[in-house]
């Protein structure tokens, strides 16, 4: 882990956590670290780095904070716990093979 980011990267990060808490009253972790992760390229900080950055704002500000991923598919929608028998509405069902061709 760095500690020697820069103002704007900071100033980008306080920004951006202040954003999502006036406009959706939660701060999503993963998502606000992404978008200034992506402002600030050339600093080629890492995603984590940027997590933990985000993280220390929002509990600065008091906000609620969510723990999401980047919409990447792994995260199962629904309501389907680990006690029912169907699967959760909106996960795929894997009775079938799928395809490689």
């Amino acid at each position: 882990m760095r500690y020697d980011y820069s103002m704007r990267l900071r100033d980008d990060v306080n920004s951006a956590v202040e954003k999502a808490f006036k406009t959706a009253g939660i701060v999503n972790i993963t998502v606000t670290a992404e978008q200034v992760r992506i402002m600030n390229l050339a600093e080629n900080v890492a995603l984590e780095d940027v997590e933990y950055l985000v993280l220390q704002a929002a509990q600065m500000l008091g906000a609620a904070i969510e723990f999401d991923t980047l919409s990447n598919g792994l995260v199962l929608q629904g309501s389907g716990g680990a006690d029912r028998d169907e699967p959760a509405i909106g996960t795929p069902g894997f009775s079938q093979p799928a395809s490689i061709q």
